[in-house]
C-alpha cells in the first residue's frame, strides 16, 4: 500500500489548494523548499493526518490569511493505492470541522501511525541536549518511540503497559495481593519484554552507526524496573542509560565529548533502529524525515542514503517503507536526486511567491520536470532542435541506468568520458533480454534524432513526426526497464574473457613501459 496523492488546502503555510502527485506506483518523495516556503508545513500536515486516525485533534491549524468565508476549510487529503496495477484507490480526509479521520478503512492509517516514522531535528536533539549527567532514554523510548511496540511476553503495547504499571503502582489503595501481582508482572512480563526490544535496537544502532565511519559502539543499559514500597517512590530502575565506547574506550558524558556531527549520526542511527522494531506488518509503512541533516557535513550525509536504501527501500516488499524527505539545502536535494534517480522517486521544489506586489507569500509547488517532459514542451513550441537535445539526453540517462542496474558490460575506453550512449546501447542489445521489436524501433530513430552528428534538417516540418515517434519509443524503453535483465550466454562469457584479457595485457604493457623508462633514467 502506497500514498499516491497528497492534497493540502488552507493548512498552515498552504494558502489555497496544493497537490503533490506521487504517480500510481506511490513513489518516494524528496521535497526542497527555501526557509519559510512551507516545507515544514508538509511534515506537520502528514504528522497531523496520521495522528488524527487515533484521536480527535484540538485544532487543525488554518492559514492565517484566508478570508472569513474560507474559515474552517483547512483539509489534508491522502490517496492510497495497493499497486500501480490496482484499479481501486482509497481516499482519506482530515478537515477542520471533524478534526479526525472517519473511515471504515481507518485501520490502515492507525497501523501506519504506530511506526512513529516522523523524525525531525528536534527529535534528534532529545537524545543528548537536555541530559547533563548520564543520558537517560527511558522516557523517549518507552513513552514516545516504542509506545506501540508489542511486548512479546505480554502481548501488549509497551507504552500503554508502562502507563498502567505506573498508575497502578502510585495508587495507594492497592491491597497487598495487588502489590504482589504488580511486582511479579514487572519482573516476569515488562522487564523481559523491554529488554528484548532494547537488544534489537542496540544491535541495529551499532550496525547503522558504522555506515558513518565513526568508531562508536553503544550500549542501552536497562537497570530493570523494581517495585519497592517506600515513602519516596514505589518504583526504581526505570532508566535506560545510553553508554558509549569511542575507539573501544568508555566515554562518560559523551554528549559533552562528541561533536555535533557525531551526536547527530548517533541520534539518526538510534531512531531508525527503533523504528525497525516498531509494528511494521501493516500494509502502509511511512518514514517522513524533515531536515535531519542540519548538524551533518556532506561527507556524513551520504551514509544516511545508504542506510535508507539498504534497510528501508531496497528490501523485501513486505518490509519496504515509503520515504518522504524534506530539505532546505539545494545541494543535498540534487545529491539525493543523483543517488536514487527518478524511477522510484518524485522530486518537488517549493518556493514562496507573492500573489501581488504588496500581498503575503504563498508556497508554489514545482514538480520536477524530466528531460522527456522538456522534450515534449519544446516540441509543442516547435523548437525541434531543443526537443531533439533533450530526447538524446534522456536516452543516454536511460541506457546508463539500465547498464548500471543490470551490471551490463560496456566497451572499455581509456578515457571514461569517451564512452558514448551507443556503447551503452550496444551492451544492452547484446547482453540483455530486451524485446527485439523495441530494439528495431530504437534503431530506426538512433540514426536521426538520437545522433548528435546527424545532418538531417531539423527545421523541416516533417521532422516533427520523427520527434513524436522517437519520444514514444523512449517511453516504451522506460516502461520496459523493469523487465530488462542481463542474460548469460557462452558467447557473453567468451567476450568478457577476451575483453578482460585485453585489459590486463594493456595494463601490463603500461607497467613494462614505465619500468623501462625508469631504468633508462
Amino acid at each position: 500500500m502506497r500514498i499516491t496523492d497528497i492534497k493540502i488546502n488552507n493548512y498552515r503555510a498552504f494558502y489555497g489548494e496544493h497537490h503533490i502527485a506521487l504517480d500510481k506506483r506511490g513513489k518516494n518523495l524528496m521535497l526542497y523548499g527555501e526557509n519559510g516556503s512551507g516545507k515544514s508545513s508538509l511534515f506537520t500536515a502528514m504528522k497531523d493526518f496520521f495522528l488524527a486516525s487515533t484521536q480527535k485533534l484540538n485544532v487543525l491549524e488554518e492559514n492565517i490569511f484566508i478570508a472569513p468565508s474560507k474559515k474552517h476549510t483547512a483539509s489534508i487529503k491522502i490517496t492510497l493505492r495497493e499497486s500501480a496495477e490496482s484499479s481501486q484507490s482509497i481516499d482519506f480526509e482530515l478537515n477542520a470541522i471533524q478534526r479526525e479521520i472517519i473511515s471504515s478503512d481507518k485501520a490502515l492509517i492507525v497501523n501506519a501511525n504506530k511506526i512513529k516514522g516522523f523524525l525531525d531535528y528536534r527529535n534528534l536533539l532529545k537524545t543528548h541536549i537536555t541530559h547533563e549527567q548520564q543520558v537517560d532514554l527511558f522516557n523517549i523510548i518507552v513513552n514516545e518511540i516504542l509506545y506501540h511496540s508489542i511486548n512479546r511476553f505480554s502481548g501488549k503495547e509497551i507504552g500503554k503497559e508502562w502507563e498502567n504499571i505506573y498508575n497502578d503502582t502510585f495508587n495507594k489503595k492497592q491491597t497487598t495481593r495487588q502489590q504482589e501481582a504488580t511486582k511479579n508482572y514487572i519482573k516476569e512480563k515488562f522487564n523481559p519484554g523491554l529488554s528484548e526490544l532494547l537488544a534489537s535496537i542496540e544491535k541495529d544502532t551499532n550496525t547503522f552507526i558504522q555506515y558513518f565511519g565513526i568508531n562508536i559502539t553503544i550500549k542501552l543499559a536497562f537497570d530493570k524496573v523494581e517495585y519497592v514500597r517506600n515513602k519516596e517512590s514505589d518504583l526504581k530502575g526505570h532508566n535506560i542509560h545510553l553508554k558509549i565506547d569511542f575507539h573501544s574506550k568508555y566515554i562518560p558524558k559523551h554528549q559533552h565529548f562528541l561533536n555535533e556531527a557525531r551526536l547527530t549520526a548517533l541520534a539518526i542511527s538510534l531512531y531508525l533502529a527503533s523504528i525497525k522494531v516498531n509494528p511494521t506488518k501493516g500494509a502502509l509503512k511511512i518514514l517522513v524525515l524533515d531536515d535531519l541533516l542540519i548538524g551533518l557535513d556532506m561527507s556524513n550525509r551520504l551514509p544516511l542514503l545508504d542506510i535508507l536504501k539498504k534497510h528501508f527501500v531496497e528490501v523485501k516488499p513486505d518490509d519496504q517503507f515509503q520515504i518522504i524527505m524534506t530539505t532546505y539545502d539545494k545541494v543535498w536535494y540534487e545529491l539525493v536526486k543523483s543517488y536514487f534517480g527518478e524511477e522510484d522517486w518524485k522530486f518537488v521544489e517549493v518556493y514562496s511567491q507573492k500573489l501581488l506586489d504588496n500581498d503575503f507569500e504563498i508556497p508554489i509547488i514545482r514538480n520536477n520536470i524530466t528531460y522527456l517532459d522538456k522534450a515534449k514542451k519544446y516540441l509543442a513550441e516547435k523548437d525541434f532542435k531543443a526537443s531533439a537535445v533533450y530526447i538524446r539526453t534522456e536516452f543516454e540517462r536511460l541506457v546508463k541506468n539500465i547498464c548500471d542496474k543490470q551490471r551490463i558490460h560496456v566497451v572499455y575506453r581509456k578515457n571514461a568520458k569517451e564512452v558514448t550512449s551507443d556503447d551503452f546501447w550496444n551492451g544492452i542489445e547484446s547482453q540483455s533480454n530486451i524485446d527485439a521489436a523495441l530494439v528495431k524501433e530504437i534503431a530506426i530513430h538512433r540514426g536521426v534524432v538520437m545522433n548528435p552528428f546527424s545532418h538531417y534538417d531539423l527545421e523541416k516540418p516533417e521532422f516533427e513526426k520523427e520527434l513524436k515517434d522517437t519520444i514514444m519509443a523512449i517511453e516504451k524503453l522506460t516502461a520496459a526497464m523493469g523487465t530488462i535483465k542481463k542474460i548469460h550466454t557462452w558467447d557473453n562469457f567468451k567476450n568478457e574473457i577476451v575483453k578482460l584479457t585485453d585489459e590486463v595485457a594493456a595494463k601490463n604493457k603500461t607497467i613494462s613501459e614505465l619500468g623501462a623508462k625508469l631504468k633508462s633514467e
